[in-house]
């Protein structure tokens, strides 16, 4: 029988808190990444949208 060659430690890590500086930038996250689902969705050929965020950097 095959062994783990790693143990997954348990998320989150201890110490690890919900300060309000981490959930504004998660609420700020969520409004960047929703942004960018409804800019993706008016692009015709949605397979060239990776290769032109990473060219745009």
């Amino acid at each position: 029988m095959l062994k783990p060659a790693y143990a997954i430690p348990d998320l989150p890590p201890p110490g690890l808190e919900e300060t309000p500086a981490v959930l504004r930038a998660l609420a700020k996250a969520h409004r960047h990444l929703a942004e960018l689902k409804g800019r993706a969705a008016s692009i015709p050929n949605q397979c060239t949208f990776p290769a032109f965020s990473i060219m745009l950097g």
